[in-house]
């Protein structure tokens, strides 16, 4: 009778030590994933959108402003009333001296609010309000915008007269915060 309750007490023993050592490892993958950074430049942007469109980020490597449909990153944007993360992650090896913002194909695109945008290379980011993104881009004058300081947003609003392609090109304060963030 000893040995069966004695054996009973170490089958339990060994499963109490085996699930701690189960979750020790897993809380050491856990912190090894949140450690883990891009290994691609990376552009983030949280933005609401009234309807389903295509974002893109166009790029060059060369110093240039030649951007090209080669190097381009697309990605779709849902029609919803909240705030939404889209992600361009361009190609790894990819290193990019300039960056156009294209924000929508969609005709029947209702205003656009951005609220803020970030860029990421091998953990390096530089993040930046919607407030700013004038600072950092070119203004389009054919797309109205409204700023909220307050809220740290800026609204693209639709023009009542047709449809303008909303597109950015870089300032030089975004080129100088691309190269800090890629040395």
């Amino acid at each position: 009778m000893k040995n069966k309750i004695l054996l009973i007490a170490l089958i339990t023993f060994s499963f109490l030590v085996s699930c701690k050592n189960d979750k020790e490892a897993e809380k050491t993958e856990n912190e090894t994933i949140k450690e883990k950074k891009n290994e691609y430049f990376s552009v983030e942007i949280d933005v609401v959108a009234s309807k389903e469109d295509n974002f893109s980020v166009y790029y060059t490597e060369d110093g240039t402003i030649n951007f090209t449909g080669e190097k381009a990153v697309w990605s779709g944007v849902l029609a919803q009333d909240a705030s939404q993360k889209v992600t361009f992650k361009l190609p790894e090896e990819v290193i990019p001296t300039h960056i156009r913002f294209d924000l929508g194909l969609n005709k029947e695109q209702g205003d656009i609010i951005v609220e803020k945008f970030k860029f990421d290379f091998y953990g390096n980011s530089f993040e930046a309000k919607g407030s700013d993104f004038l600072k950092y881009f070119i203004a389009n004058d054919q797309v109205k915008t409204e700023i909220d300081e307050a809220k740290g947003t800026i609204k693209f609003l639709k023009n009542p007269n047709g449809f303008v392609a909303p597109f950015y090109y870089p300032h030089q304060a975004l080129l100088d915060e691309i190269a800090k963030i890629t040395k």
